[in-house]
C-alpha cells in the first residue's frame, strides 16, 4: 500500500478550512499516510483552525510555516520538501474533495504517470460573474489534460516522479501548468481520472474575478522575467490583447447559452475590459518582483 503525502498551501483561508478538513476526514487513510498544510503567512484565523484539527488527528495533520515567499508554489515546493510519502497529492484550501478521491489517486497511478483529477464548479445562482467563472476557469480538466495541464488543484504524482522533473517554478500563478508540460516533455503520461473528484467554489462577484486575474498576470509577469524577456515588448503584447475582443465575444455566447441575460452580457463585456487593462498592470508588478501580498493578491 502506497503511502501518501497530501500538500495543500494555505493563506487567509478560514471561510472554507471547515469543510476542507470534513471532506478529507470523509477519506481513507492509512498508516504513514499524510496531510501537509502550509501556512504562507496567514493573518486570518486559519492556523488556529487547522491546529485544531491537528490536535483532534495526532500524527495525520502537519502544520508548516513557510513566510520566505508569498507564493503558493514555493509553499507547495516546502511541502514536498517535508513530504515523506510515496506518492504526492495535490488540492488548495479551498477545495472539497469527495470521498473516493484519495483512493482513486493511491491505486490508479503508476510510474511515470500524472494524474488530472476532475473539478466541478459549485455553482449556486447563475450570476453573470459565476456564469463567466463556469465557462472560462477549471471545468475543462479533461481536455486540459489532452493539453498535458493539470492544475494542483487536483494533481497527484508518484514522489520519486516529482523529484525527476524537478520542484515546481515558483512564479505566484501558473506553475502547475509549466510543471505538467515540463513533466509531459519528460516523458511522463498525464492521465484523467473523473473517479479522482474535487468540488471547488465558484467566484460569484467582479471583485473575485477581478482578484483571480490579477493572480494570474502577476504570475505571467514574474514568470517572463525569470525567461529573460524583454520588458517592453511584453507589456506591448499585453497591450494588444485589450483590443481584441475574440474571446470576450466567445465567452458571451456560451453564457448566452447557460441562460445569461442580455443586460448581464452588457455588465460582463465592460468588466472584462477593465480586467483587461488590470491585466497589463499586474503583468508589469510581476515582472517588477513588486509584493503580491502587497496589492491583495494571493
Amino acid at each position: 500500500m502506497k503511502s501518501v503525502s497530501i500538500i495543500i498551501p494555505m493563506y487567509n483561508s478560514e471561510q472554507y478550512l471547515n469543510k476542507l478538513f470534513e471532506a478529507l476526514e470523509q477519506c481513507a487513510f492509512y498508516e504513514n499516510d499524510e496531510v501537509i498544510i502550509i501556512d504562507n503567512g496567514s493573518t486570518d484565523n486559519s492556523r488556529e483552525i487547522c491546529e485544531i484539527y491537528a490536535r483532534r488527528n495526532i500524527g495525520l495533520y502537519k502544520i508548516l510555516e513557510y513566510t520566505d515567499k508569498a507564493d503558493s508554489y514555493a509553499s507547495r515546493n516546502y511541502g514536498v520538501k517535508n513530504a515523506k510519502g510515496d506518492m504526492l497529492v495535490f488540492t488548495d484550501s479551498d477545495c472539497r474533495p469527495t470521498r473516493e478521491w484519495l483512493n482513486v489517486a493511491r491505486n490508479c497511478i503508476n510510474e511515470g504517470e500524472v494524474m488530472a483529477g476532475d473539478i466541478q464548479l459549485e455553482v449556486l445562482n447563475n450570476g453573470v460573474w459565476e456564469l463567466y467563472d463556469s465557462v472560462a476557469h477549471l471545468s475543462h480538466c479533461e481536455d486540459n489534460a489532452k493539453k498535458n495541464c493539470v492544475p494542483t488543484a487536483n494533481m497527484a504524482v508518484n514522489h520519486k516522479d516529482f523529484k525527476k522533473v524537478g520542484n515546481f517554478e515558483e512564479r505566484f500563478s501558473g506553475g502547475d501548468f509549466e510543471w505538467s508540460q515540463r513533466a509531459y516533455s519528460k516523458g511522463m503520461k498525464i492521465v484523467f481520472h473523473k473517479e479522482a473528484l474535487i468540488y471547488h467554489p465558484s467566484r460569484k462577484t467582479f471583485e473575485e474575478i477581478k482578484k483571480r486575474e490579477e493572480r494570474v498576470a502577476y504570475g505571467m509577469g514574474k514568470s517572463a522575467k525569470t525567461a529573460g524577456k524583454s520588458y517592453i515588448p511584453l507589456i506591448l503584447s499585453y497591450i494588444l490583447r485589450i483590443f481584441k475582443i475574440d474571446r470576450q465575444i466567445n465567452y458571451s455566447k456560451k453564457m448566452r447559452s447557460k441562460g445569461a441575460k442580455f443586460k448581464d452580457l452588457i455588465i460582463f463585456n465592460i468588466g472584462f475590459l477593465i480586467i483587461r487593462f488590470k491585466y497589463v498592470l499586474f503583468v508589469s508588478r510581476g515582472y517588477k518582483g513588486k509584493s503580491p501580498r502587497k496589492y491583495g493578491i494571493k
